[in-house]
């Protein structure tokens, strides 16, 4: 996994759509891609664990405690773009349907040789596999 090609992608994704306020959802313990993205975008991070969450705090980040399987829509008001790296299979339905109660864009950095869930289209970009859903205007 490529961290500076997924970062460049999220990035030049967000600019194009223009989307200002960006979630990673699921973040668990790695945090060097929104680390970067915060940079240039108002970002939060969102994961059930809370020793994730609080990490993520230490390192600067905006995070919150939340259960994809019952979201907190407060918790995403104005978000534009989800993205989410590598999160379980069984989750991605529910990250889906996050975007589209908040009709935001979505990004999936799926684990590999997954086959994307409906309504997601493959975007392969330098070696790196993602699937994405923009939102409807």
């Amino acid at each position: 996994m490529n961290t500076a090609v997924i970062v460049e992608f999220i990035k030049n994704f967000a600019e194009e759509n223009n989307c200002k306020k960006i979630a990673e959802v699921g973040i668990g313990f790695k945090f060097d891609v929104a680390k970067e993205l915060s940079r240039y975008f108002d970002l939060i991070v969102i994961d059930i664990n809370e020793r994730a969450v609080e990490k993520a705090k230490l390192f600067g980040l905006k995070a919150y405690k939340d259960d994809l399987f019952n979201p907190n829509i407060d918790l995403y008001k104005d978000v534009n773009l989800i993205y989410s790296i590598r999160p379980p299979r069984d989750l991605q339905p529910y990250i889906l349907d996050l975007s589209k109660e908040i009709n935001a864009n979505l990004i999936i950095r799926p684990l590999l040789n997954e086959m994307p869930i409906k309504e997601l289209k493959l975007k392969n970009y330098k070696e790196e596999v993602f699937y994405i859903k923009e939102k409807q205007i």
